[in-house]
């Protein structure tokens, strides 16, 4: 496997890891547009109970107060507009009471919910991410590095923008890093022996995220304490990694979409016709019905018309709910087209359902064909591969 271009080895005879200590920076004060954030950092560095500022440290700023500093707040009026605009790519939205939330790819590559607009911790209306985070990361950190130079050598430290996001496969949130400068971002951990002696041939340690977190445990939204310094982690500078590279971008996601929308975006559903499922439970009759929407939506439009046509073909074939737990299909005639129409639709009808059965189990779920001079009841294929709920 090749060395991934932006990952920072160990250095030689890296020292045993000893005293790590994160360490709460009081005595910053509420940061307003046009604020020269670095000297408000460094006076609070210094002041008499301090950490002050010592080679190898790497000091942990909440996002927010950079993008206080840049003035980037809106109006919470213009939230939705904002989203769109900080939006490279739709991975999911999700209803919570009124309120959908959008979960979207930014342009630093981040995936976070409504594009990490956010309005804790500001009166004055939500704040913006910051454009390119790993430049602000750089920016602040030159301007930390000129102020501290003016009173003696400037040490070496590394500065991590940190922002509150929540992870794949687990509950609740932590802090990461959006954005760093001077910070061993991803440590190459490949060819190093564990305690065993067994050589590592996969693990690329993501350090950024680790000081990221380990931070918020001394601040954090209700304690007024936006920036921590992390001290004694060894090799944790570097010039060459920035957090962009922490990003798992397409193909390397595996999780670029929900099971949900990815089966939606396989049927051809585009981002705007595609439903809102709710956070919490719901139930088989909302997700049938759901299942059955989303059938008769064609490929390449979003009226519902026949499975397989685009905008404004001719509806070749119908479905309704007739039961509880019961679809039928309906062909427009006894034309061969119309026929095979009916079953394309069957079969999205039967794929629509399989994404809601696999997200949460859904009961069985009986989809017919109602041939042209059948009686009632039609063509029903009961079988497991088609009528997948009836078994586990």
């Amino acid at each position: 496997m090749e060395t991934h271009p932006r990952t920072a080895p160990l250095p030689p005879a890296a020292p045993r890891p000893g005293r790590v200590e994160v360490l709460p920076l009081h005595g910053v004060p509420e940061v307003a547009p046009g604020d020269d954030l670095a000297a408000l950092l460094l006076r609070a560095l210094e002041l008499p109970d301090g950490p002050g500022l010592a080679d190898g440290d790497v000091l942990c700023v909440s996002t927010k107060v950079v993008s206080k500093a840049l003035g980037l707040v809106i109006d919470p009026a213009g939230k939705q507009e904002a989203i769109a605009a900080q939006t490279v790519r739709l991975v999911a939205r999700r209803r919570h009471d009124r309120t959908v939330t959008s979960v979207v790819q930014t342009p630093h590559g981040a995936v976070m919910a409504a594009a990490g607009i956010d309005g804790s911790n500001a009166p004055d209306g939500l704040l913006l991410l910051p454009e390119d985070p790993d430049a602000e990361a750089g920016r602040l950190r030159d301007r930390l590095l000129e102020l501290a130079s003016r009173t003696g050598p400037a040490p070496r430290i590394g500065v991590i923008l940190t922002d509150t996001s929540s992870r794949i496969w687990r509950r609740g949130v932590g802090d990461i890093a959006l954005g760093c400068a001077g910070v061993a971002s991803l440590q190459d951990l490949r060819g190093t022996a564990d305690a065993g002696g067994r050589t590592l041939s996969l693990t690329v340690r993501d350090l950024a995220d680790e000081l990221a977190a380990a931070a918020d445990l001394v601040k954090g939204k209700a304690s007024a304490v936006p920036a921590a310094l992390v001290r004694g982690v060894p090799g944790a500078l570097s010039p060459a990694v920035p957090a962009g590279d922490l990003n798992r971008l397409p193909p390397e996601d595996w999780f670029a979409r929900p099971s949900l929308e990815s089966v939606w975006q396989a049927l051809g559903l585009p981002p705007e016709s595609e439903p809102v499922a709710r956070m919490d439970p719901e139930e088989p009759a909302i997700r049938i019905a759901r299942a059955l929407e989303v059938a008769l939506v064609p490929r390449g439009g979003s009226s519902p018309a026949a499975a397989g046509g685009g905008t404004g073909a001719p509806a070749a074939a119908s479905a309704e709910l007739v039961g509880p737990q019961r679809i039928r299909i309906r062909p427009a005639g006894a034309a061969p087209a119309a026929l095979l129409a009916a079953g394309a639709l069957a079969e999205r009808v039967r794929t629509a359902l399989a994404a809601e059965h696999d997200w949460s189990p859904l009961p069985a779920v009986a989809v017919e064909i109602d041939l042209p001079g059948e009686d009632d009841g039609g063509a029903t294929d009961r079988s497991p591969a088609h009528d997948h709920q009836e078994t586990p």
